[in-house]
């Protein structure tokens, strides 16, 4: 079959781009080859290649199971995208230059543009917070206007060669969601929601800011989001913590010679953790780069998820399963490790934390997830239209300020989007994550962490790879 043949090289191609992604992303490698893997592999992402598959689909048998009719589907919308990505790679290989090379000059240092967060998480002055995210401004603004033209290139060929009128409708189509309707379900969590999270926000924002709803700004979220303001909360070794963690679920790291762990601190990382898998089940790398505060915590536990989930993929899947899927389901078993650390048992174990921590990351929590309900919002409505620069900063502004009561600024509007709605996938996520945690406690009790039962019912889960949408996962459930 044409398939099998696609599918066997694009395991090759995933495993050259995911390793390139890990070199740059990790600090390792400055200046990105992107282009050069693709041209290698030109002719899997051709339409050509494409309108094959697509004939190779309409000759399955009128009873062949839905299941084949929709693997076909998640290679032909793979495949759409990489050749939209082939299209357009050297622009962005540009646009992460161009991020990369960016630097602020401050107080006499030379400081890089993927420092900034960093930096800005850990200053207790709020003056000098205010002081060096001022001097990002322009930078932002350079990045804004390279991606704008970056996702226009994009959208012509959306429209010309896919036939799809906007993102909205493209991505709808490729990840089988509505995406209107999913903004419409995250307007009325909103609103269910409002009335906890505004004690919460409240609460926090007076507790350890001294503001008030509507006065805290960008540069205080990095720094509020930490958990530095817990000044006596060190977390000098969270990779230990993680291994006591997975040692009481009966998993063990050491034993996992296909999972590793990239916490080196380099200039140039990606201020932002990420779990890379370069062969799965085979090859798994998580990055991190530790500050020492809570946060540490609860991205490297995110990150784990992601790369537990890939290490335990069942070998015997069929590619489509290990290597095409909504994102989505990934997403589901990080939230679902993450949120161990904010588990009160678990927190009484190894920390000894107070009612006011507590508190806070249920708010943390909140807040994430109204941020990405807002950004849902946000995006269909900007993307479901052209214009972008004349809507978006209102737009922005308005509706995830509302959302969180942090002021989000009009030119962050272009820079803070993820192409491919990420947004949906992680709201999605969060949805059946609840589900998972419902059942995790129904079988294993309240602290079902701690129960080295969970950790091989949770490898069962893991080694169904992508085979299931986050909404067919929690079916299932």
């Amino acid at each position: 079959m044409f398939l099998e043949d696609v599918l066997t090289k694009y395991e090759k191609f995933t495993e050259e781009i995911n390793r390139e992604h890990y070199l740059i992303g990790a600090g390792l490698k400055d200046t990105p080859e992107y282009h050069k893997i693709y041209e290698r592999y030109f002719e899997l992402f051709s339409l050509d290649t494409v309108s094959k598959v697509i004939k190779e689909k309409s000759n399955l048998h009128e009873d062949a199971p839905y299941e084949e009719y929709e693997s076909y589907d998640r290679v032909i919308f793979t495949l759409l995208g990489l050749y939209l990505e082939r299209r357009i790679i050297k622009e962005y290989e540009e646009l992460q230059r161009r991020e990369i090379s960016s630097t602020v000059e401050y107080k006499g240092r030379v400081i890089p543009f993927r420092m900034i967060r960093s930096i800005l998480s850990k200053e207790h002055s709020r003056e000098n917070r205010r002081e060096l995210y001022e001097k990002t401004i322009p930078i932002v603004e350079d990045l804004t206007e390279h991606k704008i033209n970056l996702a226009q290139r994009m959208l012509n060929i959306i429209r010309k060669e896919f036939g799809y009128p906007n993102f909205v409708s493209y991505d709808g189509a490729r990840m089988r969601v509505d995406i209107g309707k999913c903004a419409k379900n995250l307007e009325k969590f909103l609103k269910d929601t409002e009335e906890e999270y505004r004690e919460l926000a409240d609460y926090v924002f007076d507790r350890f800011l001294n503001l008030g709803w509507g006065e805290v700004q960008s540069y205080d979220i990095a720094y509020l989001m930490s958990g530095i303001v817990f000044k006596d909360f060190r977390v000098d070794d969270p990779i230990k913590v993680l291994r006591q963690t997975l040692n009481m679920m009966n998993l063990d790291l050491d034993k996992m010679k296909n999972l590793a762990i990239d916490d080196e601190i380099r200039p140039n990382k990606s201020p932002r953790a990420f779990c890379v898998p370069i062969r799965i089940p085979d090859e798994v790398v998580v990055v991190v780069k530790p500050s020492g505060y809570f946060d540490d915590i609860s991205t490297l536990f995110h990150e784990m998820g992601h790369a537990l989930h890939f290490a335990h993929t069942s070998k015997d899947l069929p590619l489509v399963y290990k290597l095409m899927g909504r994102v989505g389901t990934s997403e589901i078993f990080a939230f679902n490790f993450q949120y161990i650390s904010d588990s009160v048992g678990w927190l009484s174990k190894f920390f000894n934390v107070s009612d006011d921590f507590i508190k806070y990351r249920k708010f943390v929590y909140l807040y994430l997830r109204r941020r990405y309900a807002a950004k849902v919002i946000y995006e269909y409505e900007l993307l479901s239209k052209d214009n972008w620069e004349s809507r978006g900063p209102e737009l922005y502004h308005r509706i995830l300020t509302e959302a969180t009561g942090v002021v989000h600024p009009p030119h962050n509007y272009f820079w803070d989007l993820d192409f491919g709605f990420y947004s949906v996938e992680y709201s999605q996520a969060w949805e059946v994550e609840e589900v998972l945690r419902e059942r995790l406690t129904s079988e294993f009790g309240e602290d079902w962490y701690f129960n080295k039962d969970s950790g091989e019912y949770l490898k069962t889960l893991w080694s169904l790879g992508m085979r299931y949408d986050p909404q067919k996962l929690a079916a299932k459930l």
